[in-house]
């Protein structure tokens, strides 16, 4: 599959699936499929907007995102003019939106799910270490320890109690972090999750 802005970089240490890091990446996304497939009373009611930037080693992205319980927009700046990015569970496909009004369709892949939930799938062992300010938001800081095909890894969570979302998660070593900022909850407008009348769709190139 194309990799594509702040998707592009969520999903690009995953690689290597065979490895511990990539299988946890996979579980952080994981737990936010779970909150939105098994538990649909909670998700249902979280819409919200934020600024999100992902690192992987020495890169990092930025983007605005737009969410709902089942669909989910990603925007991102780039040379060449906007670039979108909007996601539908709902119909399991992606919709790359391209500053020349044309449009791509390919099938939407999970890990591409926003990492919001406070719980962390695996997890066997959680300690409070204080409070900080993430996003302009107090967060309690957590040391998280999960375990991944019988071997455990710790990392870094920082949830923000009075809405209960987890504005950062970051590995102990210090690889890969994803942040939210401006983190606003409430109704975003439905426009943005489907295609702009007057975009052609096109074929991805191989």
């Amino acid at each position: 599959m194309p990799r594509f802005g702040l998707d592009s970089l969520a999903t690009a240490s995953m690689n290597n699936p065979g490895s511990l890091a990539s299988s946890l990446k996979w579980r952080l996304v994981g737990i936010g499929v779970v909150a939105v497939l098994v538990c649909p009373i909670a998700a249902l009611a979280l819409e919200f907007s934020a600024e999100q930037t992902t690192r992987n080693g020495s890169q990092s992205v930025t983007g605005k995102i737009y969410f709902q319980a089942d669909r989910w927009r990603v925007e991102m700046a780039s040379p060449d003019g906007p670039k979108v990015a909007i996601h539908r569970l709902d119909k399991a496909v992606t919709w790359l939106l391209l500053p020349n009004h044309t449009y791509v369709e390919m099938p939407l892949r999970f890990d591409q799910l926003p990492q919001w939930a406070p719980q962390i799938q695996g997890e066997v062992g959680r300690r409070l270490m204080g409070t900080e300010q993430v996003g302009g938001r107090k967060t309690e800081k957590y040391e998280v320890t999960v375990e991944v095909k019988g071997q455990k890894k710790v990392l870094y969570q920082w949830i923000a109690p009075d809405i209960k979302f987890s504005m950062k998660t970051a590995f102990a070593d210090g690889n890969w972090e994803s942040v939210y900022s401006y983190v606003t909850l409430g109704r975003q407008p439905a426009h943005l999750f489907e295609i702009p009348a007057g975009y052609a769709k096109v074929s991805m190139k191989p």
